[in-house]
């Protein structure tokens, strides 16, 4: 990881942390949460949007006016609003992302969830979903989130990943294996 990556995640964990913590309570966190799906959604739908708070020639004030005016519209909650107006003022309003991402990560760590990423070939059953994830919670006595990836280049098989931990039972690797 460079210096440079470790840097933006660093500063997109503490802006996270800054919004939970400003957070008044459990029920506000969970609006919160519901509006900074919301927005992000709203950039990720609209590239007229996203050209807007990317564009480096409009000054910080004039999007934070225009932010504003969206999330009144929008109807956020106040804390969420004045925390997308600091993001734009200090020139961080693109980290919304992945400041979403840690914000989410963060609050899932508190309730004693752990991500779980499942890679298949095929998008999973209902019945293969539920097996998988009562087989990890069962076996490592963890309660867990999934996140799961389709990508046809797997082959077939599953890529497992907990943490730093991964489990590779994709046809791809077995012929790579084979093959070398």
């Amino acid at each position: 990881m460079t210096k440079n990556s470790q840097h933006k995640n660093e500063i997109c964990n503490r802006y996270a942390k800054a919004l939970i913590l400003s957070s008044s309570s459990k029920k506000e966190l969970e609006q919160i949460n519901k509006d900074f799906s919301e927005f992000c959604d709203l950039i990720k739908n609209s590239d007229a949007f996203f050209q807007f708070i990317s564009n480096p020639l409009i000054n910080s004030n004039k999007k934070s006016k225009v932010l504003n005016k969206i999330c009144l519209k929008a109807k956020y909650n106040k804390c969420f609003m004045g925390f997308i107006n600091i993001l734009t003022k200090h020139s961080k309003i693109l980290y919304y992302e992945k400041i979403f991402k840690e914000f989410n990560k963060i609050i899932d760590e508190e309730n004693g969830l752990t991500e779980v990423e499942i890679i298949t070939s095929d998008v999973l059953t209902q019945k293969a979903e539920d097996s998988i994830k009562k087989k990890i919670m069962n076996s490592l006595n963890i309660k867990i989130k999934l996140k799961k990836i389709v990508k046809k280049d797997i082959i077939g098989g599953i890529i497992i990943k907990i943490k730093s931990m991964m489990i590779d039972n994709s046809i791809r690797s077995k012929l790579t294996n084979f093959k070398n």
